[in-house]
Formats: C-alpha cells, structure tokens, sequence
C-alpha cells in the first residue's frame, strides 16, 4: 500500500494513521489492515485470559493456566503455540524427571500491560448489564 493512501487524522492530540479510508474495496482493505490482523489473532477464545494471567502471575506452568482460565486442554495448547510463534510467550522446558514447563510473557508480551490497563478502565465505564 503507497504512503499516499494513508489517511492521518488527530485524535486526543494524538496522530494515527488509519489504512485503506480512501478505497473502495473493503474487502481488501479488512485484509490488509494491520490492526484487523491483530485483532483476529486476540479475538480467539481464551488468548486474552492467557495473557492477562501471565501479567498478573508472570510464569505459570500449563495446569496452572488451565486452573486459572478454563477451557480444554487442546484450546489451551493451540492458544499458548500461537502465542509462543508471535513472540508473546516464552516456552521453558526443564530437563528434569518428570519434565517441567513453564510459561511467561515475552519483552513484547509484556508491553501489552499498558493496553490491559486501558481496556479495563474503559470497561469501567461503560454501562451494561451484563
């Protein structure tokens, strides 16, 4: 995508970029959107809880996410690979009988503390009933 189709706009006195406002094909403006792409990869079930966790808890062994989030072992274990392959969580295996592994957030995991904190003072304000 050319520099020339980006659309700068001041919010907050702070300037965002946002993709794909000038074209006429949603379609490919979703697929291309970076922040689509993220949100599709936290929008799985149970990647968010696992996250939040580790920040709270910093590393855990598998069981121990599984106690504290729920949900199937297999959902659990795919979530925590996606994790590991986009950098997000680290993978310890100890060399020990019976082999122990631990996990925790990455430098870029942990950057996501900031945005956690935000998403939860926003939930503070909004008003449902659920």
């Amino acid at each position: 995508m050319a520099k020339k189709d980006l659309v700068s706009i001041d919010v907050s006195n702070k300037s965002f970029e946002w993709h794909c406002l000038k074209q006429d094909d949603i379609k490919n403006c979703i697929d291309e959107c970076r922040v689509q792409k993220v949100l599709n990869l936290f929008g799985k079930k149970y990647l968010m809880p696992i996250i939040r966790v580790l920040l709270i808890r910093k590393t855990l062994r598998f069981n121990e996410i599984l106690e504290h989030i729920g949900g199937s072992p297999k959902t659990i274990t795919a979530r925590l690979r996606a994790l590991e392959k986009h950098g997000l969580v680290n993978r310890t295996v100890f060399k020990e009988i019976p082999i122990r592994v631990e996990y925790s957030l990455t430098e870029k995991g942990k950057a996501l503390e900031d945005i956690f904190e935000r998403f939860s003072k926003w939930a503070l304000n909004l008003n449902t009933n659920d």
